[in-house]
């Protein structure tokens, strides 16, 4: 047992190690750091082995940023931008990370076995925007009809409720919206920004646990998500945050697969469906993906079926927009845009 224990801390060190080369530079500084540091300590990486759910670093860094968030003391605080208008250097701040980690253990623990990576990252609409519309143009005459798979807090669901600024181009959608999506567009393409957003005809978000934003905890939750120097996506989440409980989503709790064959049984006929999820599959197992994938085809018989899929790829700074249309069980699939993974850029290359 001790063989097997000490095998599964070398690998989540060596995911930890994979976070602080590929995921955090050049995003937060501050997980860079302490990722790389992590790494190399048995009993952090101990305590993070509680861990439920995935990607196991960013699960440990939001259980502390909760705690942190929460007014639990200590000098660890004096590290985080969220936290302090002069943090102190990243150098320093792994000792007394490594000092909270072991005095608050039993707290993180806690966290970790019952929460998940829910990060209801609203600058991603910068892109789902663009292909929803990309969608509609294709299928004239029909609203749209959304189905988002791990939606978390449903915010995605709202895009249409959104303002949105690229640079370089005109304001687009409700420009007296709280919330202002912000995006650079690279390339030599423009993504599809439409004067008017298409109808929607029917929104439903499914989620293992949903995020219920009229609870003041699972708010917390959700900006501890946020890395601490990402205030702009912090003032974005705010901001949705009080759209959403004045508009709230129709979010349902419960596995999606057993869900999703009675909610698409729901969609109006006369309606384009399109099924959406970002960064989800990596909570798939490979028997998971086959059986969504089964659940689509099988749907495609009666309906056509738009799936887009928005997820990260190992060795890669950016996330792949993909389009994939299925239709009497025949897929054609398009890449529509690379993407950052929190919507800061993206570039459209359909």
């Amino acid at each position: 047992m001790v063989s097997a224990d000490n095998d599964q801390l070398s690998k989540l060190g060596q995911i930890f190690a994979r976070f602080s080369e590929e995921i955090f530079p050049g995003s937060s500084p501050l997980y860079t750091a302490l990722s790389n540091a992590i790494a190399e300590d048995i009993d952090v990486l101990r305590i993070a082995s509680s861990a439920r759910g995935r990607p196991v670093p960013n699960l440990l860094f939001a259980a502390v940023h909760y705690l942190l968030l929460s007014g639990v003391d200590g000098t660890l605080s004096s590290f985080y931008p969220s936290l302090t208008p002069d943090p102190r250097p990243n150098t320093d701040a792994y000792p007394h990370f490594r000092e909270f980690c072991l005095a608050h253990e039993s707290a993180i623990r806690k966290l970790l076995s019952t929460r998940l990576v829910q990060t209801n990252e609203v600058g991603r609409c910068a892109y789902l925007m663009p292909a929803f519309s990309l969608i509609a143009d294709e299928n004239p005459g029909l609203p749209l009809s959304l189905v988002d798979i791990g939606t978390s807090a449903g915010l995605h669901l709202l895009w249409d409720r959104y303002a949105y600024e690229y640079a370089g181009h005109p304001i687009a959608g409700d420009t007296s919206s709280p919330v202002r999506i912000m995006a650079d567009v690279r390339g030599s393409s423009s993504p599809p920004i439409p004067t008017r957003f298409p109808p929607v005809a029917f929104r439903i978000g499914l989620d293992l646990d949903p995020v219920r934003l009229t609870d003041p905890d699972s708010a917390l939750w959700l900006r501890a998500l946020i890395w601490p120097e990402h205030e702009r996506r912090a003032a974005q989440l705010k901001a949705a945050i009080g759209l959403a409980i004045d508009n709230p989503p129709t979010l349902v709790a419960g596995n999606a697969l057993e869900m999703l064959p009675g909610v698409l049984d729901r969609v109006p006929a006369e309606s384009t469906l399109c099924i959406f999820h970002n960064y989800t599959l990596n909570q798939f197992s490979l028997e998971d993906r086959s059986r969504f994938d089964s659940i689509l085809d099988e749907c495609s018989m009666d309906r056509d079926v738009h799936l887009l899929s928005g997820e990260g790829r190992w060795g890669h700074d950016y996330a792949t927009l993909e389009l994939v249309s299925i239709r009497h069980g025949s897929r054609s699939s398009r890449k529509l845009a690379n993407v950052d993974y929190h919507g800061k850029w993206l570039e459209w290359v359909a």
